[in-house]
């Protein structure tokens, strides 16, 4: 099991534990639950990926089992947002309240593919959600890049682009499964991963290196933006050429115009 004074200064939150009213026994308790549980978890996962391997728009498909150190890290702090609420954790109501143990990362190789994929995985699992699918937009993006969405939630100034769709699953033996879906693009995933590995929950000691850093990955971010436009310009183009009854002459025009823009700006 885990050891608790080792716990607590590998993620420096003593404070939060005190603060969150949980008792060490009710947390082992948990983590004790979910050990049993991860064969079924990892089973689940399988089958999930899988099944969204084969759909049409998807490029390739990440999975992760949620870390029963995390877990635990993350009931600790969801403890303290909701310390003004109702919401209990214990080994009974976990599964209920935290949305992700299972997590499953769909990647598309064009931006435009989103609503294709959108479109397939509200079909397929709409009857499931635990809330509206949410869609996640860096700080200045233009919520208008997902035009085609309804019935979302945006939410601006996180640290990444993706779309979340939560699922609940029940499997044969009663026993919930959460699930969270990500969807993007596979230039929107490079970018993530960097920063992911660089900045995501990582101290630096010189501010300097830090500041240099955020401004290094908001740069990134704004040319993987970028790829993505390109990306679709070509298939808009390639597009043009097969079908042979229409000359739209506009996506050639639109495409230069894109193009110096672009040039323009960097």
């Amino acid at each position: 099991m885990i050891n608790k004074h080792d716990f607590l200064k590998k993620y420096n939150n003593e404070e939060l534990f005190l603060q969150s009213g949980l008792s060490w026994k009710t947390l082992m308790e948990i983590a004790a639950d979910y050990l049993s549980k991860t064969k079924i978890f990892k089973e689940t996962a399988a089958d999930f990926v899988q099944e969204i391997s084969n759909l049409e728009p998807v490029h390739s498909v990440r999975f992760r089992i949620k870390n029963p150190e995390h877990l635990i890290e993350k009931i600790i702090r969801k403890s303290v947002e909701y310390e003004n609420t109702d919401i209990q954790f214990n080994k009974d109501t976990y599964l209920i309240e935290i949305t992700d143990i299972i997590g499953i990362r769909a990647l598309y190789v064009f931006k435009s593919d989103y609503l294709p994929l959108h479109k397939i995985l509200i079909s397929k699992y709409k009857k499931n959600f635990c809330e509206k699918p949410q869609v996640k937009l860096r700080r200045g993006d233009d919520p208008s890049i997902y035009y085609g969405l309804k019935n979302v939630e945006f939410q601006n100034g996180v640290d990444y682009r993706s779309i979340h769709y939560t699922i609940r699953h029940i499997n044969h033996e009663g026993i919930i499964i959460p699930i969270e879906i990500q969807t993007r693009s596979i230039f929107e995933e490079g970018w993530s991963e960097i920063n992911h590995k660089l900045l995501y929950k990582r101290e630096y000691s010189d501010i300097a290196e830090k500041a240099l850093l955020i401004k290094t990955s908001s740069v990134l971010s704004s040319l993987a933006g970028d790829c993505d436009t390109l990306g679709d310009l070509m298939k808009s183009i390639a597009k043009r050429e097969e079908d042979i009854d229409i000359l739209d002459n506009s996506v050639l025009l639109d495409g230069r115009s894109i193009i110096d823009e672009i040039i323009k700006n960097h």
